[in-house]
Order: C-alpha cells, then structure tokens, then sequence
C-alpha cells in the first residue's frame, strides 16, 4: 500500500513539473489577411514578437477559401513556431508573391500541397466559427470562451491578452517592443504549389534559366535573338542597367542558402 501511494505521488509530481514548464495558452485569430492589412502587417507581428514564445494561436481566416485555405495550411506547418507564422502572414498582407512568403518559410511543398487539395472544408469551418462569435466586426482576437477583443489600439490587444498569464506576464507585457507599421496591398490570390527554385524565371519573358548556385559571384547572361525590349531582371539584388541591348542579365544569390525575394524588373523601352 505504501509503494503505491509512493508511486502515485511520484507520478503526479511528474506531471505537475511537466504542466507548469511547458503550458501554453491558446488564443484564436479571426481576420481576412487581403483585407485587413493594417492589423496583419503592423498590429498582430507586433504581439508576437512580445508574446510569440508564450503563446500558440488557432487561425480562422476569413474572405474566399481560395486564398484563405492555402494561408490556413501554411499555417498549420508552422504551427510550432508563431514567429514565423507572423513573419509569413506579414509578408501575404504585404502583397508580395505567395510563392515569395511561402518559400521564406522554410515548409514542405508536398505536405502543403496535398493540404490544399484536401482540406477545402477548412474555409467552412472558419466561417462557422466566426458566426457563433456573433460579432459583426473583424479582426477578432479570442482569448477565452466569449472572451474577445477588436476594434481596439495595438497596445490594448497586448494590454487584454496579457491578462490570460495572470500574476506572471512575460516580459514582452511588461516591456513590450515599439509598434512598428508599413506599406499594404490587397490584391493577392491563393498558391496550391510552389517551386522556389524555378520561381523568377515564371515572368513574361520566356528565357533560358542556367543553373546558378548560391557561390557564383559572376552574372549569367542569356542571349535573346528577338526584336523586343530586353528585361533586365534583378531577383537579388538592386537595381543595375545593362550594357548589352540584346541580353538579359540574371544575377545570382548570395552566398549561403537560396533565399528568393520579390524581383525587380525593368523594362527599357528605348530598344535599339
């Protein structure tokens, strides 16, 4: 009798280290990334990067499942890190390349792809969950059962979840991070697959693609034989202009793993 209390309480003391060092408190996210781009690019990066590492977060997106459930299973790979799901969602609201957001993620293609294709009742479920909020404004932070917050300042978001952690806050809510803010667009639509690697050469212009690793320090130029204005392509670096008239120059990567950012293309229109 007395070696089973003892290993009752052994066990239950187990489980109590256990609960006490690795809780964490779920908050739910309600919005439509496309359209509110100011809480998606400046407000909610802006609460992780205080409270990120104490938290994990459920997304019900909102707006068409054809750009909400790509979004939603992005999210769902990342769900272990909620640093890089602000990041992602930041870069979706932005308005630059789904492809671009996706790869600087780091997620598998193939699981992303196959949760895209099967998980179209994720755009249902969000809307059904959204519904019984009963609340005609969005975004929506949900903290607790009827426990929500929106249509507030970016401090009193931080202010009100912060009360979920009781007589510890971390430190993100006692010292929280200045606000930061930037420029949104609207304009996106929905990514099934993607391809990092082949992603800045599907452009209007049909070239040949030379394989470039990240160590090459030198330009790969294509010769194009056609009478149209050459483009000049830029996926890594700032804007250069060309020398050739007939050519278009692709430079490589930097040094280290292949990191594709949003291109800059200019087109010349004085062609000789």
């Amino acid at each position: 009798m007395i070696i089973l209390i003892i290993t009752m309480l052994f066990v239950l003391a187990i489980v109590w280290c256990f609960h006490t060092t690795s809780a964490t408190y779920v908050i739910s996210v309600y919005g439509d990334v496309y359209e509110d781009t100011e809480f998606f690019t400046k407000t909610y990066p802006w609460l992780i990067d205080n409270i990120g590492g104490e938290i994990s977060v459920d997304y019900y997106l909102q707006g068409s499942g054809r750009y909400s459930v790509p979004q939603m299973c992005a999210l769902n790979e990342m769900r272990l890190n909620t640093f890089v799901q602000a990041q992602y969602l930041k870069c979706e609201a932005e308005g630059n390349s789904s492809e671009c957001c996706l790869c600087e993620t780091g997620i598998d293609p193939n699981r992303y792809r196959q949760c895209v294709l099967t998980k179209g009742s994720l755009a249902s479920l969000s809307s059904s969950k959204y519904s019984q909020l009963g609340i005609d404004a969005r975004p929506v932070i949900e903290i607790g059962y009827k426990n929500t917050i929106f249509g507030v300042d970016d401090t009193w978001y931080l202010k009100k979840i912060c009360t979920i952690f009781g007589d510890n806050p971390p430190r993100g809510c006692v010292r929280p991070f200045d606000c930061n803010g930037t420029e949104t667009y609207s304009e996106k639509s929905g990514v099934v697959q993607f391809d990092c690697q082949k992603y800045f050469v599907d452009l209007m212009v049909s070239v040949t693609y030379e394989d470039v690793t990240p160590s090459t320090l030198s330009p790969t130029t294509v010769t194009k034989t056609t009478n149209t204005p050459s483009i000049i392509i830029h996926p890594f670096t700032t804007p250069a202009i060309s020398t050739s008239s007939s050519s278009t120059t692709l430079f490589p990567a930097r040094k280290g793993p292949l990191r594709p950012q949003k291109p800059y293309i200019e087109s010349r229109e004085n062609y000789q």
